[in-house]
């Protein structure tokens, strides 16, 4: 998919969903241990606070080693089977992490601190390795099929969002920042959404490349849907600056696949329609 493409559109491509998937998964993590802390020393259970990082540094650290270990194993086999694997196990996971995040997500973070606090120091250690852990694995497995295409540019990307999710972090938990937290997670979940979307229609298209390698006949499935009639030269091109960017951020592509676009476009759809139902919902 990136073969011929100018090496600063693919750069540019990669960082941008790379940097946003890791602010929101780190901010989410940096916002769990903000509650998890601020109780500890709301309680007047200081003693507490420093376990609580030490679990919290546990699971950035095992994280990690997680996406430094799936990075191994997946160069290990066929690049178009290891692409389209690694898209369709980010998927369900940013699927499930959204829909959990919206529906359950209050009111089992609540819970999950005060058993934290009532198990003594394993109960919150355990709970901060659980809470950053969590985000960070989800993390590593998003970001598996852009490190695939562009390891230093995904690199780059991860280091950024974490930069600013902690730089934002650390305001909101100053009092610096006010941060509307529902209109956060309402349009990151949007964006979020769109992404899995992308990731599902590059894991067909890397698969469908993999199964005619191999002489396999897809038929129908194989058959292009549309062909705009963008010129090469044309910024919207998926192979130039803007194209790439919105191809990796959001699926766009100048022709599509019948078997991409019967999975991409419905679960965008559906996807970004259920959300919005969801956070339509009057707050209890």
């Amino acid at each position: 998919m990136f073969d011929k493409i100018d090496p600063q559109s693919i750069s540019l491509a990669i960082i941008s969903p790379s940097l946003l998937i890791t602010f929101r998964e780190a901010f989410e993590a940096i916002l769990l241990m903000i509650i998890l802390i601020s109780y500890l020393k709301r309680t007047n259970q200081v003693s507490l606070v420093k376990p609580g990082y030490i679990g919290g540094l546990l699971g950035t650290v095992i994280s990690i080693a997680t996406g430094i270990t799936l990075y191994l194993l997946y160069i290990s086999i066929d690049l178009d089977l290891a692409e389209a694997i690694a898209s369709f196990i980010a998927v369900p996971v940013i699927t499930s992490v959204v829909y959990w995040m919206t529906t359950k997500g209050k009111e089992v973070i609540y819970k999950g601190v005060t058993k934290a606090i009532a198990g003594g120091v394993i109960g919150v250690v355990f709970t901060a390795f659980v809470f950053v852990f969590r985000e960070g694995l989800e993390t590593v497995l998003l970001i598996q099929p852009y490190a695939l295409r562009d390891i230093v540019s995904t690199f780059i990307g991860v280091l950024l969002g974490l930069i600013i999710a902690l730089a934002i972090g650390y305001l909101f938990y100053r009092g610096t920042l006010k941060l509307s937290l529902r209109l956060f997670f309402v349009i990151t979940s949007i964006l979020l959404v769109l992404i899995a979307g992308s990731i599902l229609g590059y894991g067909v298209h890397e698969f469908i490349e993999y199964l005619e390698k191999n002489n396999y006949e897809l038929g129908i499935w194989r058959e292009y849907v549309y062909k705009l009639p963008i010129d090469r030269n044309n910024v919207l091109h998926d192979k130039n600056i803007v194209g790439a960017i919105l191809a990796t951020m959001f699926g766009y592509a100048t022709k599509m696949e019948l078997l991409r676009f019967a999975t991409q476009i419905p679960y965008q759809i559906l996807g970004v329609i259920i959300l919005l139902k969801i956070y339509s919902k009057p707050r209890r």
